[in-house]
């Protein structure tokens, strides 16, 4: 219980300091970041400069906690490596026409770098060409690219958590002698990370003999929008036995629509990444599992991608951060709860 609370409370202050920048604009939040005190450790040298420089990040949806946890891992190091530098934040709400505008409006207040996560693979070149074209340097961080240049890429080896993830509950269905179908609610087919989250579990699926019997891919991303797929999905397929949903909100969506069917003890639920509430679901049994993602660590390490761009050093073109399979088992584990204290949920640092 002390552990629900606790982590209730990151993710509550982490929402609340990030819902106060993006309720500024419907495009654009600012936001800015303050010197740590002298007794913080960072682990990259301070900026001198007396000029504070901006760093634009772009993000899909700050409806979505997946991103609100990044944003606050990119305004965290920033504060934490003493740069002297201020974080703006643009919302794309999900659209690629918004994204380009924002891409616009940022580029037109010559910031020192720009941190994307597209809104899907497709949309990004548009961005990066305007970036190419303005001398701005680029690190995207997750979802990923179809072409461009960019300087640095943070990705979530999707394919491999998820397959990790449908390795476990295929493993779990054979100790517990279940059998029967699996389904996926997936996000956007058109971007990459959502592709490899798909294919990572099919591949789990395969190697277990268990058939995948359908998939529906989501709009909006949304709670309601999860159970509303899942109840869809329970209808047409009696003998369903897993859903695997890709994001956090939805999952908690797919876990209501199993309890209103009364189908708790026969549909096992899985999901990629997670909130607080995702590991109470969990530790209640409600939920089987999660693979989730470090949001705020690919944030930190964007930043510090950034921070060696700018002083002209080589940096990694990619850079792979894994994620956590969390279960029943481990969920109390200390070492999980710390690294979902600080890489994953933690809370914002920013004002």
């Amino acid at each position: 219980m002390e552990m629900k609370k606790k982590l209730l409370a990151l993710l509550t202050a982490g929402v609340m300091a990030l819902s106060m920048a993006a309720c500024s604009s419907s495009s654009a939040a600012p936001s800015s970041s303050a010197a740590p005190s002298s007794s913080s450790a960072p682990e990259t040298q301070a900026d001198d400069s007396s000029e504070e420089m901006l760093i634009v990040y772009m993000t899909p949806s700050l409806d979505l906690p997946f991103w609100r946890y990044l944003a606050n891992g990119i305004e965290n190091e920033v504060i934490d490596s003493g740069m002297n530098a201020k974080v703006q934040l643009y919302d794309s709400n999900n659209s690629s026409e918004t994204q380009l505008q924002n891409a616009q409006d940022a580029i037109a207040l010559d910031p020192a770098v720009i941190i994307i996560s597209p809104t899907d693979s497709s949309s990004c070149p548009a961005v990066l060409d305007l970036a190419e074209e303005a001398g701005i340097p680029v690190v995207i961080a997750d979802i990923g690219t179809d072409s461009g240049k960019y300087d640095a890429f943070i990705i979530t080896p999707n394919a491999v958590g998820s397959q990790g993830l449908g390795e476990f509950v295929m493993s779990y269905m054979e100790q517990n002698n279940i059998t029967g179908t699996a389904a996926q609610i997936t996000g956007s087919l058109a971007r990459n990370n959502i592709k490899a989250r798909y294919e990572g579990f099919n591949a789990a699926l395969e190697a277990a003999n268990v058939e995948l019997a359908d998939y529906k891919q989501m709009q909006n991303m949304t709670r309601a929008e999860g159970e509303s797929l899942a109840s869809d999905l329970m209808t047409a397929n009696e003998d369903l036995a897993v859903i695997f949903c890709h994001m956090d909100e939805p999952t908690l969506g797919v876990v209501q629509a199993v309890q209103n069917a009364d189908k708790g003890d026969s549909v096992l639920v899985c999901g990629f990444d997670g909130t607080p509430e995702t590991v109470e679901k969990i530790e209640s049994g409600e939920l089987l599992a999660a693979a989730i993602q470090q949001p705020a660590l690919m944030g930190k390490y964007a930043v510090q991608c950034a921070q060696k761009i700018l002083a002209g050093e080589t940096v990694e073109e990619q850079i792979d951060v894994d994620t956590l399979l969390v279960t029943k088992e481990n969920c109390r584990d200390e070492e999980i709860i710390k690294q979902l204290e600080e890489n994953v949920f933690p809370e914002s640092k920013a004002n």
